[in-house]
């Protein structure tokens, strides 16, 4: 696999739900870890700020995040988004 300059992969996690790619981005301000959904190409960068805030998220939190794949129309109706 080719990697840009300023990122290294780090892990590559998959069950039957999801498969995930994990890199250290050093391109930007400060480092990020890029996340990549292998099925769908989508990615987000995250900064250390919004890893932390992770520690602090309630169990329905968690819930509502776990929208991927044939889940994600599956949102309960007057939940946020």
């Amino acid at each position: 696999m080719n990697t840009p300059a300023g990122r290294r992969v780090l892990a590559e996690l998959a069950n039957e739900f999801a498969a995930v790619r994990l890199s250290l981005d050093v391109s930007g301000n400060g480092p990020r870890l890029l996340v990549e959904d292998l099925e769908s190409g989508e990615h987000v960068f995250l900064c250390p700020l919004e890893l932390a805030s992770f520690t602090e998220a309630t169990p329905e939190d968690r819930e509502d995040w776990l929208r991927v794949g044939n889940y994600r129309g599956e949102r309960q109706p007057g939940k946020r988004s």
